[in-house]
């Protein structure tokens, strides 16, 4: 008789706790409810897009554009609420506002001066120091293609070192910048190449105009061979390489 006062006594205890506080599940917010799915459905490599999701609308890292200036950025908007990458492995995960691909959590979140369609990351790896993201609704009307550069509106042209750690090498102007664009018209034969053809150096290569942004476009040497992707493939004059390496 005791021992069974003992577990019913037990029982109330327990069922007070539960009372008082309630089960863990009840407060796991939507991104652990997704996560804890991921992880009974497997892991699944996913290849995330850079993005950032802010106040209802997704933004998308533009490779083809950087500030114009390093002091173009405005005031901070907000800040990263959750890194998607490395945490969630479902292709089911629904984004919301605050998420991004790779940037951490309490990452700030800039406008963009004269740019309302965009934000900007402070990044050092960036020219000029902030990487750009583009609202999606604001995609199809941006220029991203040397097609849609106006070379005439061309003030200077810098270059650089490759993605990482951005070095200036040379920056050109009036009679030099002339002399490049005539250049980057040319129709150029390119050079016979082994069929495994080497990894290029790689440069970037910087057209300032009157905008706040500036537009970007990579350059590749392979092996003594200039060529670039204004859209296809094009190949580009030995000239090229006193210009991007004085």
């Amino acid at each position: 008789m005791k021992r069974l006062v003992i577990l019913m006594m037990a029982a109330m205890a327990l069922a007070a706790c539960q009372k008082d506080f309630p089960a863990a599940n009840a407060e796991v917010d939507e991104t652990e409810k997704q996560k804890l799915q991921a992880e009974e459905e497997g892991a699944t490599v996913i290849d995330w897009v850079d993005f950032v999701q802010f106040e209802g609308k997704h933004y998308t890292a533009v490779d083809t554009a950087v500030l114009s200036e390093k002091n173009g950025f405005g005031r901070k908007v907000g800040e990263v609420g959750f890194k998607v990458a490395d945490n969630i492995n479902s292709t089911n995960y629904q984004v919301k506002n605050g998420d991004a691909a790779f940037w951490e959590k309490g990452t700030a979140l800039y406008e963009v001066k004269k740019m309302p369609d965009f934000l900007a990351v402070k990044d050092e790896q960036e020219v000029n120091g902030y990487r750009l993201y583009l609202a999606e609704e604001a995609e199809e009307d941006f220029p991203h293609h040397f097609k849609d550069v106006e070379l005439d509106r061309v003030k200077a042209v810098e270059f650089y070192t490759g993605e990482q750690n951005p070095e200036l090498l040379n920056r050109i102007t009036k009679r030099e910048l002339e002399q490049f664009k005539e250049l980057l018209a040319e129709d150029v034969v390119p050079k016979a190449q082994n069929a495994n053809r080497p990894d290029p150096e790689l440069y970037r290569m910087i057209l300032y105009t009157d905008e706040p942004f500036a537009h970007a476009f990579y350059l590749y040497n392979e092996n003594g061979q200039w060529l670039w992707y204004p859209w296809d493939e094009e190949f580009l004059p030995d000239a090229v390489e006193k210009f991007v390496q004085p």
